[in-house]
């Protein structure tokens, strides 16, 4: 099957087109009604900040994700000629890789993690919950796009092992690469930059179209869906889509594309021009304009994932749909997410204080001063780690933990107005994961056998994926059974998830796959285990991720990163890729880059 999509270099362009339109007084798309121009022109510096930081544009015009791959790839700082006493706050992928390039430059660095057991922040990878203990399964994270350079030279570099993760599924016998290839990174400026580390390139495989659409009393595979769409179309109320719901998507975008080698001036206007006229709306509102009604807004809502964040900001929507698409290469990691920031602690060592949260954070014009308490339970303190309030001093702090966190702290003196405006406002996304154990992988036997990819449902598990290799550890036997990412819900659904009991989330995960796949087949093979992970419900996350609604990019994200003082951010949520890790990557490097630049 063959499915015309929108990558991000077209939608990149395609925002220029759109910007140009909207300037002259309203967009028409075809078969729609006019946009009219939505912004507010005093808004018009900050569109244009934005724009810039989208497209990792620095000052000159240099391109920072090279800059950055230089410092994080190839040579990190320089070495510090005054090394400073630095504290970072939070073991995520942005306080681990902030704290691992000052420490290399020569500072000294402690990192405070409030978590006693793990680090890694929302990277977070169960080993050894299930009945077969080789098999392990993602919490957190669990895909890396082609896309995001940073993160693939970093898991290049430390050692850590990936492989494609199957994002559309393959036939079970499709072959992995014996390596992941190079990262190679072309940049606007027109250089390249590779790692050349790896194998030959990569294609990846042709989607064998058997993963499951089961809505509205119906049940197809995506292959039968893209050849006749109208039959689950009309299930939604009459929904009028000739095409696929994905197609039907890319089209609201994607008759604007125009040459991906524009230059960057153009491609910053472009930008402007989007955010000036797009961020106001909402997905829902920005469908509305383009003539969308609402049977064709509650297809594609159901079957894109869409529905519970319709009422969130266009442009993450946006984005996010020219990323996670079917025609897109993504990665995996050997051994889990986790291994990524397991090789950064390694790498760290000692440095880290596992247990230890922050409640206040004091500065002077001489240093700070973070004082923390013991996150342990009283009968479960380790040896040696006493469970009371303790501070730590030093010139500058880094603080790299979600801003939903951030609130339940003290800070002396207070943040200034705008910072506490972005941690009090920006919208914190719930999201919720239920994992189940299989006896054997049935779903890689039979006519339409797959591996990889996901499934679609209206039921209360929304999005279920499938694990996209069975793995040997050692070259050992490889395991009969799997782990399936039975239920993936966000926002809203997300929230229903919440208020069940972990026992109560696999019981109607368990149901929500027999409706999917039969009852007698799921029942049969499944092993009796299954865990969740609500990330709203996660004590020291608060909270999935950063996903803007309406003008909160314009009002509230640069405070998310500005320097207090002494104190400087980093996170995803400081970046325009929340919920990735690369977005961690980037505030770490600009964190460390500051830090290192105080005198």
């Amino acid at each position: 099957m063959s499915e015309r999509t929108i990558g991000r270099r077209g939608f990149l362009a395609a925002a220029g087109a759109v910007a140009v339109g909207v300037a002259a007084g309203g967009v028409r798309m075809p078969g729609a009604v006019a946009l009219p121009a939505v912004g507010a022109v005093g808004a018009r510096d900050a569109c244009e900040e934005l724009a810039r930081e989208m497209l990792q544009v620095g000052d000159n015009n240099s391109d920072l994700t090279l800059e950055y791959l230089r410092i994080l790839i190839d040579q990190g700082l320089p070495r510090a000629g005054s090394p400073k006493k630095v504290v970072v706050v939070g073991a995520g992928p942005a306080g681990l890789t902030t704290a691992w390039l000052l420490r290399n430059a020569g500072h000294e660095v402690t990192v405070l993690e409030a978590n006693s057991s793990r680090t890694g922040g929302r990277v977070k990878t169960f080993r050894g919950r299930f009945s077969d203990t080789r098999l392990y399964a993602e919490a957190g994270a669990m895909r890396l796009p082609d896309s995001h350079p940073l993160t693939l030279a970093l898991c290049d570099k430390l050692g850590v092992k990936r492989r494609p993760f199957y994002n559309a599924d393959v036939l079970p016998a499709t072959p992995s690469p014996v390596a992941a290839p190079p990262v190679i990174y072309k940049s606007f400026t027109g250089e390249t930059w590779t790692n050349h580390a790896g194998g030959p390139a990569y294609r990846l495989p042709d989607a064998a179209g058997h993963t499951l659409i089961r809505v509205n009393g119906d049940r197809v595979t995506r292959a039968e869906y893209a050849a006749n769409p109208a039959r689950i179309n009309k299930g939604f109320g009459g929904a009028s889509f000739t095409t696929t719901t994905r197609a039907a998507l890319d089209a609201a975008v994607g008759k604007y594309a125009v040459p991906g080698d524009q230059p960057i001036d153009k491609q910053i206007a472009g930008w402007t021009g989007l955010f000036n006229d797009y961020e106001p709306l909402s997905t829902l509102e920005f469908l509305h304009r383009q003539g969308w009604e609402l049977p064709q807004i509650q297809a594609v809502g159901t079957l894109e994932n869409l529905t519970s964040r319709l009422h969130y900001g266009v442009i993450p929507m946006l984005v996010d749909h020219a990323l996670i698409r079917p025609d897109a290469t993504y990665w995996e990691l050997e051994g889990g997410t986790a291994t990524l920031t397991d090789a950064l602690t390694t790498a760290l060592g000692p440095v880290i204080q596992m247990g230890r949260q922050m409640t206040r954070l004091e500065q002077t014009g001489a240093g700070v001063r973070v004082t923390t308490i013991g996150e342990y339970d009283q009968d479960d303190v380790p040896s040696g780690v006493p469970d009371s309030t303790q501070t730590l001093d030093a010139d500058y702090a880094v603080v790299a933990i979600p801003l939903s966190a951030i609130r339940f702290c003290e800070f002396e003196p207070a943040l200034s107005y705008a910072k506490r405006r972005a941690v009090t406002a920006t919208h914190q996304d719930a999201a919720t994961k239920v994992l189940l154990e299989f006896k054997t992988r049935f779903w890689e036997a039979g006519e339409h056998a797959f591996r990889g990819g996901g499934c679609v449902t209206d039921n209360p598990n929304r999005f279920m994926y499938f694990p996209s290799h069975v793995d040997a550890p050692d070259g050992g036997q490889a395991p009969a059974g799997g782990v399936v990412l039975a239920s993936y819900t966000w926002s809203d659904d997300a929230m229903r998830w919440d208020s069940l009991t972990p026992d109560e989330r696999v019981d109607h995960a368990l149901r929500g796959m027999a409706d999917v796949f039969g009852t007698d087949t799921v029942l049969r093979e499944f092993t009796g285990v299954g865990l969740s992970q609500s990330w709203m419900q996660a004590h020291y996350a608060l909270g999935e991720a950063a996903i803007p609604m309406p003008n909160q990019l314009t009002e509230l994200h640069h405070a998310t990163r500005t320097v207090e003082g002494r104190v400087h951010f980093a996170g995803d949520h400081t970046t325009l890729k929340p919920a990735w890790i690369a977005g961690a990557l980037e505030s770490a490097v600009r964190a460390a880059l500051e830090v290192h630049s105080r005198n």
